[in-house]
């Protein structure tokens, strides 16, 4: 349909999406100054009054859950042609779809989305409301004052519990939908959305969506270093048995924070899978490194090593790195996260003579990942967080000091490929902040780690 120009006292600005039944319109509302989504009946369906009911019975449902973790409506109407429209939160970030085509989330992210995206189906539970076609694009993201907000979205087949009981057409998006589901006449219970739950947890954590049921290969076979529980979380909800799955969406929501929280949680991702989604999100800002040379070469350390001048995207965060090495870059960030250490999207740069390979134990790689933890975070203990070490046997282990750093230092001078792998945690001298550091040699260069750590440094 072309572009209309209001809907009520809603001005419409263009459109979002559209989907079997309706068009989301984003829209304004001019006497309260705010962004709005506006859903409208699609045309085809205006006569059918089935689905005219369906559609109105969705806003009824998110209007009275009115939960912060749901899409809220603020506002119903109807056109001239008597479809019914909607006035809903509009979600500025798009969807957990979106995020997740950039491939695996980094762990802590993942288990925060699905947190939230379980306390809002635990909330439409408790409502008596059985969402019925829980995936990634039926959850969107809003920017809040902590960041954003997850809210389910898009109740379209949504039923009540009661009736879900009795003859239930066959209803869902193949993928996430659990196997009673696609039967014609059966019966369904809350614990089909504990299978899509689980659906959408599989594809974040590996980048999958998991085949049709019985799903057979664990999300661990995609993702090394899984922690067990979480593992055995995921393929219970995803059992074609119902009875083998958590009983509801707040059973699930709770054992995916209890993981999410544990102790323990970072030290069950080798060091050498903790940044591989990291890296995969980040290839937007991937660069040849020939392209700024001719503009950053610095003067050499020593004949022997030329270095050239590297800075994050943010202009914080300058380190210094042989020339061979800067083949390809990655400046735009890294999480904390990743590591177990607090804080959001801070300033981090990846130089490699190959990105891809980085995350390869085996792969003769030389390269310098570098990333600033949040201000205020003490420095880390590397004993945990290089909990499974890159190399056999026990780091050389030092205190460094300089006129901007002071921290300790491990290095592994047998690794794999007959390669060389240091870490460092170092805390600045004059201003609050902390800087983690993993170097890798494919051959050993004694001086190499001394130049690169005299020549880090945070610009002002």
């Amino acid at each position: 349909m072309a572009q209309p120009e209001r809907f009520g006292r809603y001005r419409v600005l263009r459109r979002l999406g559209s989907g079997s039944f309706a068009t989301v319109w984003l829209g304004h509302d001019d006497l309260l100054d705010t962004p709005v989504a506006i859903k409208v009946l699609a045309e085809n369906w205006a006569h059918n009054l089935d689905i005219h009911q369906r559609f109105v019975e969705e806003a009824r449902i998110l209007r009275q859950a009115d939960s912060e973790w749901l899409v809220r409506v603020h506002d119903i109407g109807t056109l001239p042609d008597e479809r019914p429209y909607f006035v809903m939160t509009y979600a500025d970030r798009g969807s957990v779809a979106d995020r997740a085509s950039e491939g695996p989330l980094p762990m802590d992210e993942a288990l925060r989305l699905l947190t939230e995206i379980g306390q809002g189906v635990t909330v439409l539970h408790r409502h008596g409301t059985i969402h019925r076609d829980i995936k990634p694009s039926n959850v969107l993201l809003q920017s809040s004052p902590v960041g954003e907000r997850v809210l389910v979205a898009d109740l379209g087949f949504a039923k009540s519990i009661d009736e879900a009981s009795g003859f239930t057409a066959s209803a869902g998006t193949p993928g996430y939908m659990s196997p009673e589901q696609s039967v014609i006449g059966g019966d369904i219970d809350v614990r089909a959305d504990v299978y899509s739950l689980g659906a959408v947890a599989y594809e974040l954590l590996t980048g999958r969506r998991p085949p049709r049921p019985p799903v057979r290969i664990p999300p661990s076979r995609l993702r090394p270093g899984l922690p067990s529980a979480l593992d055995e979380l995921i393929m219970s909800a995803l059992s074609p048995n119902r009875a083998d799955r958590p009983p509801d969406a707040a059973t699930f929501t709770d054992r995916i924070r209890e993981i999410r929280m544990s102790p323990d949680l970072e030290s069950a991702v080798p060091w050498w899978q903790r940044h591989r989604t990291a890296w995969a999100r980040l290839g937007a800002a991937t660069v040849v490194a020939a392209a700024v040379l001719s503009v950053t070469t610095a003067a050499a350390a020593s004949p022997s090593l030329p270095l050239v001048d590297v800075y994050d995207s943010s202009g914080e965060l300058h380190v210094r790195v042989p020339i061979p090495w800067a083949r390809q870059m990655q400046i735009s960030g890294w999480s904390p996260r990743e590591l177990g250490m607090p804080g959001g999207h801070e300033p981090g740069l990846l130089v490699a003579t190959d990105v891809a390979a980085w995350s390869d134990p085996d792969a003769q790689v030389s390269g310098l990942f570098a990333g600033l933890l949040a201000s205020g975070t003490r420095q880390p203990d590397l004993a945990r967080l290089i909990s499974s070490g890159p190399c056999e046997g026990e780091p050389q282990r030092q205190r460094y000091v300089n006129a901007r750093w002071n921290g300790e230092v491990w290095q592994w001078s047998d690794c794999s490929s007959e390669g060389v792998f240091t870490v460092a945690a170092l805390h600045h001298r004059e201003r609050d902040q902390t800087l983690y550091l993993e170097i890798r040699q494919s051959e050993h260069q004694p001086l190499v780690v001394a130049e690169i750590l005299d020549g880090t440094r945070l610009t002002s």
